[in-house]
C-alpha cells in the first residue's frame, strides 16, 4: 500500500514538473495602452528607426501609432470606410494595410501619409498580409483574401512585386500562391531563411496553423497543432535567436484562457505555451528587437495592445 502511494506521488509530481516546463506565464507588462471601447483594434506592426508601433483599429476606420517603448499614443489616421486590418512595415519607410471593405492595400510613407494603393482589380475581401525581401528595393509582398470564407478555395494567397524608388513605389505581377485548401484566412507571416511561410485557418471546424513552402506554395505541414480546442488561431510573429534559429509565436484567441504556443524555428515543434497576465481575445501580435531584448506586443480584448519584454526562453 505504502509502494503504491509513494509511486502516485512520484506520478503527480512528475506530471506537475512537466505541465509547469510547458507553460510560461509574463506578468508586469512594459506598458498597456489607452483602451478604447468598440475600436476593433487587430493588427500590428513596428517602424524601427521611430520606434513606434502602428495598429489597425478597424471598427473605427484608423491607424493609431503608439510610442513602442511607452504606449502613448502619438498618431492617428481616418480612412474612409476602410475595415483597415492586416499591416506590416517594409524597409522601415513603407507601411502596408489591407483595407477589407476598400478592396486593397494601402501604402503609406513611415510617417503615415497615404501614397497610394495596389490590389484593387484583384482582392475581394484582404485580411492578412506579409513579405519577404528579394534583393535591393525588391520584395515580395503576400496577402490572404478571405472572400467567401464558407467555401473551400485555392486561391486564398496573392502575391505581388513591390517594388521601391527612394519614396515611390511599384506593385506588379500579380500571381496566386499554391493552391492549398483553405476557409477563412487571415494571419500570415514569413521566415525568409527557413523558407517557410505560416497561415492561420479560422474557420472554426478547420481551425489550423498551415505551413507552406516559401519558394513553391506547397503544404510542408498541413497542421502544427495545438489549434485544436475550438480556439481561433489568430495572430503570427516570429523571434530570431540567430539568422535561422529561434521560435514563432502562435496566438490562440480566447476570452478565458487566451493563449500563445511557440514553435521551433527550423522543425515548427511544439515547445511552450505562453501566458500573457491580464491579457484575453487576442488579434494581432508583432515582435521587435530593441536595446538587446526581444518584446512581444498583443492587442488584449479588441482595446489596447499591452506589451511585455520577452525572457530568454530555453526549450532544453
Amino acid at each position: 500500500m505504502r509502494l503504491i502511494s509513494y509511486l502516485f506521488t512520484f506520478v503527480f509530481l512528475f506530471t506537475a514538473c512537466q505541465n509547469q516546463s510547458s507553460t510560461l506565464l509574463l506578468k508586469d507588462p512594459m506598458f498597456k495602452t489607452e483602451s478604447f471601447k468598440d475600436a476593433g483594434i487587430d493588427s500590428i506592426g513596428f517602424l524601427m528607426r521611430k520606434h513606434v508601433i502602428v495598429a489597425t483599429v478597424k471598427d473605427k476606420n484608423e491607424l493609431h501609432v503608439y510610442g513602442a517603448m511607452n504606449g502613448k499614443l502619438k498618431k492617428t489616421v481616418s480612412r474612409e470606410s476602410a475595415f483597415p486590418n492586416g499591416v506590416t512595415v517594409i524597409d522601415d519607410k513603407f507601411v502596408l494595410v489591407t483595407e477589407r471593405d476598400n478592396k486593397q492595400v494601402a501604402v503609406f510613407n513611415s510617417s503615415l501619409e497615404y501614397l497610394g494603393s495596389f490590389g484593387n482589380n484583384e482582392l475581394r475581401s484582404p485580411y492578412g498580409i506579409a513579405f519577404y525581401k528579394v534583393d535591393d528595393n525588391f520584395y515580395k509582398v503576400f496577402v490572404t483574401d478571405s472572400y467567401e470564407y464558407n467555401n473551400p478555395r485555392n486561391d486564398r494567397i496573392l502575391s505581388w512585386d513591390f517594388k521601391i524608388d527612394n519614396e515611390t513605389f511599384k506593385a506588379e505581377n500579380s500571381n496566386i500562391f499554391g493552391n492549398p485548401t483553405l476557409y477563412q484566412v487571415e494571419s500570415i507571416f514569413i521566415d525568409k531563411e527557413n523558407k517557410v511561410m505560416l497561415v492561420a485557418e479560422e474557420m472554426k471546424e478547420h481551425h489550423k496553423i498551415m505551413a507552406l513552402d516559401l519558394d513553391n506554395g506547397n503544404v510542408i505541414i498541413e497542421d502544427i497543432g495545438q489549434f485544436d480546442r475550438g480556439n481561433d488561431p489568430e495572430g503570427i510573429a516570429l523571434v530570431k535567436t540567430s539568422k535561422d534559429e529561434g521560435y514563432w509565436i502562435c496566438t490562440e484567441q480566447s476570452k478565458d484562457d487566451n493563449r500563445f504556443h511557440l514553435f521551433d524555428r527550423q522543425t515548427l515543434e511544439f515547445k511552450k505555451t505562453l501566458y500573457l497576465d491580464e491579457v484575453s481575445y487576442t488579434d494581432g501580435i508583432t515582435t521587435a528587437y530593441m536595446h538587446g531584448k526581444w518584446y512581444l506586443y498583443a492587442v488584449d480584448n479588441d482595446m489596447r495592445i499591452v506589451s511585455y519584454e520577452l525572457p530568454s526562453i530555453s526549450f532544453n
